[in-house]
């Protein structure tokens, strides 16, 4: 498989798990509303939340960099 072939394999593949990581942020968000009253239960969440930040902001950057490397590459 082409150098150009497997970035944009990558590509696709962090496109995805971005996609799904920002679904289940917007999830928890809607759960947030029901749970206020339960403070243990609300800890959980934004618990889950900071790691599914992180890990959003990681797969974005990881995606403006294939991104680059893609358009580098057809640059050349």
């Amino acid at each position: 498989m082409s150098t150009r072939k497997q970035l944009k394999y990558k590509y696709l593949k962090t496109k995805i798990a971005l996609s799904q990581t920002i679904q289940q942020l917007l999830e928890i968000n809607r759960k947030r509303r029901f749970f206020r009253e339960d403070p243990q239960r609300e800890v959980e969440l934004n618990e889950e939340l900071k790691v599914l930040n992180a890990t959003a902001e990681i797969q974005a950057r990881t995606l403006r960099s294939y991104q680059e490397s893609i358009q580098k590459l057809e640059r050349a």
